[in-house]
């Protein structure tokens, strides 16, 4: 008995080890939760108890010259006290791939697809507003080519969508190419200073001719990343945006744009980042060609030991809608309006075993809205999940 008891354990410790050290895993995540507010809705919020299947699939394949990156997570949501639809469906694939072609030139490529059926999903720090099944898929591809051992240039595309389901909502989808090249320079072993220039094509292909929202928009700025210590790493990139639109209506836009960051690592346990930005951005809203967007970051994560991490976020984005960028039939209703997104979210992960973790969030969403047509909320959401690798 005790050679049996000694064979099983030697056998689960080996088959840890070996699905420690490949480059593929799976994991499943089973949380349950209440929701205080279903619907978003301003007033006669509905709660509801929620449940959240998810299954991770991950990928990292590192070879001598070639890495590949693969993280996919379907999830299966049912929220009982929804009367229209208790079940929902929904992916996220984030896919990424390196390869060096040349000791000089590298080629990297990222793609990020989520498919979503509620209206709060999160797209690049704004939330999808419109109540409708959606997808917003990004791709980035990168080259950069190490001219001298300090200096290297980037050329670089990026393709985006967001589109959905519901013909209702056809004149918000849209597409958008943007392509460009930074110059960057090494100064010192700390200092990184750089040029930027991009050209961006915005396409509203669905909406009809009264609502066309199409422009071109020109980016040229500069920027430095600075490592001010092992516990001190800043970035900061400005520069003058020009947006010219299609519709004879708008004037062209010429403002400056800038983004900002600063991560903080006090402790080898602790990382802190500062982020925030502002530039003229895609509307959600219909009725207006573009917004002026303002955003500001924070995140934390903290190792309190090997088993426990604790994660904190929040952030605050401010559009503001001009009436000078509305459409004419609509300018009785739709002026110089703003609105505020808050978003704050925290998670405890505690490791019970060799791959099991017990997992605890919340999430708090608050919209703010002078913008006709729009509602304010706030949406309080709790969970408490169990995390196991399978393999």
């Amino acid at each position: 008995m005790k050679k049996l008891i000694a064979a099983a354990l030697f056998a689960v410790i080996s088959a840890t080890a070996f699905a420690q050290s490949q480059p593929f895993h799976v994991y499943n995540r089973l949380r349950v939760g209440y929701d205080d507010n279903i619907y978003s809705a301003s007033k006669d919020e509905k709660s509801s108890l929620r449940l959240v299947e998810e299954v991770e699939v991950k990928l990292n394949l590192a070879l001598e010259r070639l890495y590949v990156g693969i993280d996919y997570r379907p999830s299966l949501l049912w929220i009982p006290e929804r009367d229209d639809n208790e079940t929902d469906f929904l992916h996220d694939l984030t896919g990424s791939l390196s390869l060096a072609l040349t000791p000089q030139l590298v080629f990297s490529f990222k793609d990020t697809l989520r498919a979503s059926q509620l209206p709060e999903l999160e797209n690049d720090g704004y939330y999808v507003r419109a109540d409708d099944d959606n997808i917003v898929n990004t791709a980035l591809a990168t080259l950069a080519y190490n001219i001298l051992p300090q200096t290297r240039i980037d050329l670089s595309g990026r393709y985006s969508i967001l589109h959905y389901s519901e013909d209702a909502h056809d004149a918000d989808n849209y597409w958008m190419v943007v392509g460009g090249a930074s110059l960057r320079q090494q100064l010192a072993s700390h200092t990184t200073v750089f040029g930027d220039f991009r050209y961006q094509l915005l396409r509203y292909p669905d909406a009809p001719d009264e609502l066309d929202r199409d422009s071109d928009a020109l980016y040229a700025g500069i920027g430095f990343e600075q490592t001010f210590s092992e516990q001190l790493i800043g970035s900061l990139r400005g520069g003058v945006q020009n947006r010219q639109y299609d519709n004879d209506k708008f004037d062209d836009n010429t403002k400056p744009y800038i983004d900002a960051s600063l991560t903080i690592m006090p402790t080898p346990d602790t990382r802190f980042t500062l982020s925030g930005g502002y530039s003229i951005s895609e509307s959600d809203v219909t009725a207006y060609a573009s917004q002026d967007r303002y955003t500001l970051a924070l995140n934390l994560a903290h190792d309190f030991s090997n088993k426990l991490t604790v994660y904190a976020n929040g952030q605050v984005a401010f559009g503001k809608y001009e009436a000078d960028y509305a459409y004419e039939d609509l300018e009785d209703h739709y002026q110089d309006d703003d609105e505020t997104t808050y978003s704050a979210g925290a998670r405890i992960s505690y490791k019970l075993l060799q791959n099991n973790w017990l997992e605890l969030g919340y999430t708090f969403t608050k919209i703010d809205s002078d913008v006709y047509g729009r509602s304010d909320y706030d949406r309080n959401r709790v969970d408490l999940g169990w995390k196991i690798q399978l393999f």
